[in-house]
């Protein structure tokens, strides 16, 4: 019907606005390349960076363009079809990008026949885990002035309790409403964590800061505004210690989420075949070896692992009912009193 076509075309305006004031675009490649290759990214470029260079090396005559945009605003650009349409989207909201699966939104690929997927890893042979990574507490170094860094969430709770003045103002996590990656840690964290409700609760009266994103928090902590930042993307995290942040990353030793970025192919992509090639060398043993390794975050891989796995299960929590009414719940935790 006309006034459909009209509310979708207006939503695209929408959508399109809303991310102009938060997207980055970065070009790789030749600046006469023959062929240019979209990609929407709500991840780390740096994470990406030397598997993009190092696929451009073989493939002299393409470039690759890379939008950095949040999770929920990729997820609503693929389904409100805003042009031009990318070649592959990737994303650290898992659940997001299944659900994009579901609803139609993701070409069919055959990975290469070099490449073995682990299980749970892949779905309906359009969503692909391509890294490993841990969700992590972050610390900023001076707080070893207050006694050991907290191992665990029962740890953080102590900790919490107990300095609760030093603190006050000074923990960051994701607000739920803007981060896709946060609310599908914190709908894990409710099912996993028998201290769940606890937590949340100290987090509130610490008065924690809400923020989109972990590089938003990382920035924080590296200033000594915030010296905790809780569920972080463990490679954000990695990048920026690695680049003498005064940071230190804990993988909690009661359980330890751990997620795939998911990349997929969207029904509407213009260059099908080179997404399918870009995204089997994402897949590939040799990238494999660095960004499938959670031992790179510790002298041993973390031994209460939890992943989370790609199937169904993940859009329980994208219904918008639980959605709407676990946020409520989760608001309610925090308190009121939220900035």
């Amino acid at each position: 019907m006309r006034w459909q076509r009209f509310l979708s075309m207006g939503l695209a305006l929408i959508v399109a606005g809303a991310a102009a004031a938060a997207e980055k675009v970065t070009r790789f490649g030749p600046p006469n390349a023959t062929s240019e290759l979209v990609i929407w990214g709500a991840t780390d470029l740096d994470e990406l960076r030397p598997a993009i260079e190092s696929f451009l090396a073989q493939k002299p005559n393409v470039a690759i363009l890379y939008h950095d945009l949040q999770s929920n605003v990729l997820y609503e650009r693929i389904r409100a079809g805003v042009p031009p349409a990318p070649d592959l989207a990737i994303s650290s909201a898992a659940d997001l990008q299944i659900k994009l699966v579901n609803d139609g939104f993701a070409r069919d690929h055959k990975p290469a026949k070099d490449i073995t997927l682990p299980p749970g890893t892949s779905w309906r042979n359009q969503a692909f885990g391509i890294s490993v990574e841990p969700a992590v507490i972050v610390f900023h170094q001076s707080l070893a002035e207050l006694g050991p860094l907290p191992r665990s969430r029962p740890d953080l709770i102590r900790l919490l309790a107990k300095h609760s003045a030093a603190l006050d103002g000074r923990i960051a996590t994701y607000d739920l409403d803007l981060s896709g990656l946060g609310y599908l840690f914190a709908s894990h964290d409710s099912a996993y964590s028998t201290n769940y409700t606890t937590l949340m609760q100290l987090l509130g009266r610490a008065h924690v800061r809400l923020y989109c994103c972990s590089g938003e928090i990382l920035n924080e902590i590296e200033k000594q505004t915030i010296l905790v930042g809780y569920n972080l993307l463990g490679s954000y995290a990695l990048a920026r210690k690695q680049r003498g942040a005064p940071i230190e990353i804990i993988l909690p030793e009661d359980y330890t989420l751990v997620l795939s970025r998911v990349a997929l192919i969207p029904r509407a992509a213009r260059l099908p075949d080179l997404s399918g090639a870009f995204l089997n060398y994402l897949l590939s043993p040799e990238v494999q070896k660095r960004s499938g390794n959670l031992a790179r975050y510790g002298s041993t891989p973390v031994s209460a692992a939890h992943p989370i796995v790609l199937n169904p299960s993940l859009l329980v929590y994208l219904d918008p009912v639980k959605r709407a009414k676990f946020i409520k719940t989760w608001r309610s935790l925090i308190g009121a009193d939220v900035r």
